[in-house]
């Protein structure tokens, strides 16, 4: 193959696969770009706890950034948000037949039996008196031998996040009320923290952003 062949067949496959922004990541990539790098870090960290899984649930997927590095190690992808033009760019960008995209309000809605649960940047936008739901529904839709990441802006990290991303935040986490919360739910939960792309299990007030990974779900009674 010579150099205009090879440029040829590159251009084509690189048009082939195209990727568009949607209204939410086109403005976080046009006002503050390195935050695209944090949050696929989040997604880097969570498909690693999840391991090999059989069919992923995303709760609150906006437009999909994170879908491919959560579906990596699965055999089906299912995400579901409440923000049409968001799940409208998601459907366009991941057209294979192991996503599937839901446009819809999940609380105390059931989809299946997911063996991996996820949702990252959702319980801050969550008002109080409504977080229980939250936690039933991520609990409900999650099968046995299940894991769950859930992840936050810390609290004791808001003075400091610009405007765009304080915008919407109604309940903010330290990461021992997060921690006590998913113990309602999960025999077993581990706490990590982030602070720009990096992990680490340090002293949880001074993390930015947290993570907590739940299994071996309890037995429990809803409302």
């Amino acid at each position: 193959m010579d150099e205009k062949t090879a440029w040829e067949a590159t251009t084509k496959l690189f048009s082939e696969h195209t990727y568009k922004f949607g209204p939410h990541w086109s403005f976080n990539f046009r006002n503050d770009p390195k935050r695209l790098g944090f949050v696929l870090s989040r997604y880097k960290f969570s498909t690693k706890m999840l391991g090999k899984r059989h069919h992923i649930l995303e709760l609150g997927c906006s437009d999909g950034i994170g879908t491919t590095i959560l579906a990596e190690n699965s055999d089906k992808y299912t995400g579901v948000d409440l923000d049409q033009p968001a799940l409208e760019a998601a459907r366009a960008n991941m057209v294979d037949e192991k996503f599937h995209f839901l446009h819809d309000d999940f609380m105390g809605k059931t989809y299946g039996s997911f063996d991996g649960v996820v949702s990252l940047d959702v319980v801050e936008h969550i008002l109080p008196e409504f977080e229980s739901i939250y936690f039933e529904t991520v609990h409900k839709n999650m099968s046995e031998n299940g894991i769950c990441i859930i992840g936050t802006p810390n609290i004791t990290a808001a003075p400091y996040a610009s405007k765009a991303s304080q915008l919407g935040h109604v309940n903010m986490y330290t990461q021992e009320r997060l921690l006590e919360v998913m113990k309602n739910y999960f025999h077993q939960v581990f706490p990590f923290g982030m602070n720009d792309e990096t992990m680490h299990t340090g002293f949880g007030s001074m993390s930015h952003y947290l993570l907590c990974v739940g299994v071996h779900k309890k037995e429990v009674t809803y409302d």
